[in-house]
Order: C-alpha cells, then structure tokens, then sequence
C-alpha cells in the first residue's frame, strides 16, 4: 500500500473520523459553555433551556418537553428549572387544559438575559466555528449534523 492508499484509508476509518468530530465538537463547545459562564454564570444546561426557549411560541414550553431537548432526566432538569425561577429568568406556569403539565416561560429579565446568552453564543461561533472552517465549510457540517440528527429521530 502507498503512503495515499493510506492516508486515503484513513481518511474514510469511520472510528477516527467520528472521534475528530467528537474531538471538535467537544472543545468547541467547552469553550463556549466557559463564555457563557463567565459573562452570565449560567451552566451549559441553563443557558440551553433560556435558549430553547426564546425560540418557542410565547417563549414557553412545557418541563417535560424541555428537559427532553436538553436530555435531561424530567427530575434532573426540575433542579434546573429551580434555578433559574430563583435568578427570577423563567417561572412556571400550570397549562390551563392540563393540571399535569408545568410550562416553563421566560420573565422579562429571562428575556433580556437569553438575548443576551445568545448575542455571545452567535460571537463567540462566529469566531470558533464559522471563522475557523468558512462560512461555507461551517454550513456543511450544520447540514451534516441535522442530518444525523433526523437519522437518529427516525430510528427511535
């Protein structure tokens, strides 16, 4: 085998090449979960959920519903939730239709901070991810990623 068929081999190994994705995925998003911490003192699941929920209608959605999109556990998320109700960002509302159902929504405050967290997660890519691959490399990875992500939808 030559030195190409090699590296040719190994550029198509599909255990090295999902570990450089996990391997880039990961300090990207370490990266960024510390600049968000150290801007809003908000950890990687806080910050998900003020996230998630500036993008929902009425900027609501119920707990169990959020803590599913941000895989935790419905009674792991709930400490989530208490702490970001006690920082006065979300408050949980009873769903009228309901009385099982608990929504979790944003307070002014939530929505000015989530604007904020945002606003940095946008820089803060725009300088770890988009800049560093090009605008049209950082799509293709996008594309690819929400792609597996459907794959994954469709298998469970």
């Amino acid at each position: 085998m030559t030195a190409h068929a090699d590296t040719a081999a190994q550029a198509v190994d599909p255990v090295t090449l999902w570990g450089q994705v996990i391997e880039g995925f990961q300090s990207t998003n370490k990266n960024l979960h510390r600049e968000v911490a150290a801007a809003h003192a908000l950890n990687a699941a806080e910050a998900e959920a003020l996230l998630r929920l500036t993008c929902t209608p009425h900027q609501r959605m119920p707990m169990a519903e959020l803590a599913r999109q941000v895989a935790f556990s419905t009674g792991g998320f709930t400490k989530v939730a208490d702490r970001l109700t006690k920082r006065g960002l979300v408050r949980r509302a009873p769903c009228p239709e309901d009385r099982r159902v608990v929504y979790l929504e944003l307070t002014a405050e939530g929505r000015t901070t989530a604007g904020k967290v945002r606003d940095l997660v946008a820089e803060t890519m725009t300088a770890t991810f988009v800049d560093v691959l090009g605008p049209e490399r950082a799509v293709v990875v996008a594309q690819a990623m929400a792609d597996l992500h459907r794959s994954g939808i469709d298998r469970a």
